[in-house]
Parts: structure tokens; sequence; C-alpha cells
């Protein structure tokens, strides 16, 4: 077992379905019409990402959308197998948590990016193409083990290119999968959002 994974970081569901819940907002928000554009423009660049590689600009104009769309988001700690994208045992309890969190009606509809992370050890190429790698196999567990949507989730390594704790850059917390909720699937996918019902919350 790898020492950090015996002060594992395991987030619950109900944790984690907090953290990705959109935001209630009431009356108007000045705000809003720009983060909706935002998250409009970050959907309209994961559905064209999902045919090809992107560059670093454009995963550096991926980070900032999300921070301009202030797209609810939560860091989950997963341990991978050295020099590989092999889920070890060990990360199961987090992955189990994560997969009920996505499953959960309070996040129905949604789409969400997966988007590996690395800390500076190893070089700028290696360590991207080992985020994305692992970003995929997440994805794949999901799929696989929780039924989650394919279509409703996308993968982007980041590499060391979004550093969490840029002062240390080696710092164990840069290492981790960050799980960003991109808003409604039909927005998502180009299309109009459903009217909301009787009972839906207001937005």
């Amino acid at each position: 077992m790898p020492p950090e994974a015996k002060a594992q970081d395991v987030k619950s569901a109900d944790t984690i379905v907090r953290r990705l819940a959109p935001g209630k907002t009431r009356g108007f928000d000045p705000q809003g019409p720009a983060r909706e554009a935002a998250q409009k423009k970050l959907n309209s660049k994961l559905r064209e990402f999902k045919t090809r590689q992107i560059t670093v600009e454009e995963r550096s104009g991926v980070a900032k959308l999300i921070e301009e769309s202030k797209s609810p988001n939560v860091d989950v700690q997963i341990f991978f197998a050295f020099d590989s994208a092999d889920i070890l045992p060990e990360a199961r309890p987090a992955l189990d948590e994560l997969g009920k969190a996505l499953s959960d009606p309070k996040l129905a509809g949604g789409t969400f990016l997966i988007a590996g992370h690395t800390d500076a050890k190893g070089s700028d190429a290696y360590n991207l193409a080992l985020s994305h790698r692992r970003a995929n196999s997440v994805k794949d567990f999901l799929i696989k083990t929780y039924h989650v949507d394919g279509d409703h989730l996308s993968a982007i390594g980041f590499g060391e290119e979004q550093l969490k704790n840029k002062d240390n850059p080696f710092a164990d917390e840069n290492r981790r999968v960050q799980i960003v909720n991109t808003g409604n699937a039909s927005v998502a996918e180009g299309k109009l959002a459903p009217a909301p019902g009787k009972d839906a919350p207001a937005q």
C-alpha cells in the first residue's frame, strides 16, 4: 500500500453531490448570463475535443472557462499504480463514493468533466500523457461499474499545467482527479434545456 493511502481522503457520496450540485439563485443574478455563456462555450469545446487531441492553449482555455462559468467541482484522491493508469484496490472506496454520487438523482441530467492532474515530477509530455490515461481509467470505471452514461462524461489530462499547490509543485495534493459539473446534458449536447416541471426548483 502506498504510504499516503493510509491517510486517504475519501469524500462521501453526499459530500460529492453537494459540491457538484448546481447553485440556486433567487432573483436576478447579474453574473448569470456571463456564467451561462462561459458554460455553453465550455461544453461546445468539450464536444469538439472528444474527437481530437487538444493543445496546451486549449487546455488552458478549458480551465479558464471552468473558472468563468463557476462550474461546481470537486477534487477526488484516487490511487494508481506507479507509472501506470491502473487503479489500485486502495482507490476503490473513493471511486465507489464517486460512482454513487454521479448516480444520485440530484445530479441526474448533468454532464461531467473528469480532469486528470499530476505533480511536477517528470517531463511535461510524460505527465500529460499519464494524466490523460488516468482520467480515462476513471471514466471507464464509472461507465462499467456504475453505468454512468458515457455520453455525459468527458476526460482530459492536464498533466502539471494546473497545479493546485503552485508553491510546492511536488505536493501530494497536485496529484488528483477533478470532477466538474459542466451543466445540463441537453444544453451540453447543443439542445434546448427541457422546461422545468411543476415541482422543479427555481434556478
